[in-house]
């Protein structure tokens, strides 16, 4: 089942960014994590990609941040491995695609 991730433009109570220290917080937003964020996940049409999911079932992960994470892959030369392991514990690469908490 397909479902569009329009999660990212809502603003979480919770969101980590709000309890950044104010220089780190800085830092975050010089780094090219906004940056991919704004001009490259903003952008990614998932619409196209509908037609690859069934009606019924489970919904599909995100398909904006899979994309995204295949650009990343090849922007910092990561292995597949390697990218999983960013996906789950680096905060740049999960601001980069949306997630906030």
């Amino acid at each position: 089942m397909f479902r569009e991730n329009n999660n990212h433009l809502q603003q979480s109570l919770f969101e980590s960014v709000n309890f950044m220290d104010s220089r780190i917080k800085a830092k975050l937003e010089k780094s090219w994590a906004p940056i991919f964020y704004k001009y490259v996940f903003c952008n990614i049409d998932e619409k196209p990609f509908s037609v690859l999911y069934s009606d019924t079932g489970r919904a599909n992960f995100p398909v904006n941040i899979l994309l995204s994470l295949e650009y990343i892959k090849h922007l910092k030369n990561y292995s597949d491995d390697e990218l999983i392991e960013n996906f789950n514990f680096n905060y740049l690469i999960n601001y980069a695609v949306g997630i906030r908490t």
